[in-house]
């Protein structure tokens, strides 16, 4: 953390917790654990051993556990090699490390043009 104030204003779920409902954080919110609801945030990391099942909206999402739902990324979205997403994404600007996966309904901001993944044509 940057400084006292954004430590105040953010949200770790450990490892092993498991919360439900509709989480609001301000600043960043660090997912090791199980959130099963909506999370709206500056800033999102799901950690290895994280993952999320419900509508997530965020600046920045990091994904290195698991995303299910619907993911919208004002800013930008990363998968990492770890990351599994699932549903509906909506993202600025995205990254995919090699071993990432995407399963879904791609669209670039509110009005770009949607792409299915999941299911490619054989070339």
């Amino acid at each position: 953390m940057s400084n006292q104030s954004e430590s105040l204003e953010s949200v770790v779920i450990g490892d092993g917790v498991v919360v439900k409902g509709t989480f609001t954080v301000p600043s960043k919110a660090i997912i090791n654990g199980v959130i099963e609801g909506d999370l709206t945030a500056e800033e999102v990391l799901i950690g290895p051993t994280g993952r999320i099942t419900g509508r997530v909206s965020a600046k920045v999402i990091d994904v290195r556990g698991q995303l299910h739902n619907t993911i919208i990324s004002e800013k930008s979205l990363i998968v990492r090699a770890t990351g599994k997403i699932a549903g509906k994404v909506q993202y600025a600007e995205i990254e995919i490390e090699k071993g990432g996966e995407i399963e879904g309904t791609l669209s670039q901001n509110a009005d770009g043009p949607a792409i299915k993944v999941g299911t490619l044509p054989a070339a």
